[in-house]
């Protein structure tokens, strides 16, 4: 966004002169004897509300999202509904971090802005809402994971070929490359 001189005012000066810490910073900056370091990078690339249902179990929400295609593991019987399990709106983020990262990384990242991994549920909630984001990109759920009998493990995730919708699980293991998003739910305050 570009501000033309005549839409700023002398309230939106006075703001910016004490978020910068006051006149005599500011004039310590411009005269070079202040250095300003700012590193603020921000990850969330979107933020959704979206209806999360762990009452329905995911045979009865995977059906309700009308993929192309379904992993056969992709069953209420890997992935029970948590013993707790609710319903309601949740603040989603969508993660971007446009290169490759370790699943620890990820995580240490949705935690520094208050974020955990998103579930299965919160995965098909968004399916039902946007079903055309993951057109856009594969979106990941990382906290579901799934053991299979060959002690791989895999996570539930979104993604598209050919116009057609999947839902799939991917391994988990290795490094995450930068064409994924990472879908994480707010972390409950408590």
């Amino acid at each position: 966004m570009v501000c033309k001189y005549s839409d700023w005012s002398r309230g939106e000066d006075e703001a910016l002169l004490n978020k910068l810490g006051g006149l005599e910073v500011v004039r310590g900056i411009l005269r070079g004897t202040i250095e300003v370091i700012t590193k603020v990078i921000c990850f969330i690339v979107r933020t959704l509300t979206v209806l999360v249902d762990e009452t329905k179990t995911v045979d009865e929400l995977v059906k309700a999202c009308k993929f192309d295609w379904v992993n056969d593991n992709i069953t209420s019987a890997n992935f029970p509904n948590p013993a707790d399990g609710t319903t309601g709106n949740q603040e989603l983020a969508l993660f971007h971090f446009g290169k490759t990262m370790s699943f620890d990384a990820v995580i240490s990242e949705m935690n520094k802005d208050g974020y955990e991994p998103a579930t299965i549920w919160d995965l098909l909630g968004l399916a039902q809402k946007e079903p055309n984001l993951q057109r856009q990109f594969p979106i990941v759920a990382l906290k579901s994971v799934w053991q299979g009998p060959s002690l791989s493990r895999g996570v539930p995730y979104l993604y598209s070929r050919a116009d057609d919708r999947f839902l799939d699980l991917h391994y988990l293991g290795g490094d995450w490359c930068d064409c994924y998003r990472f879908l994480a739910r707010r972390k409950c305050q408590k």
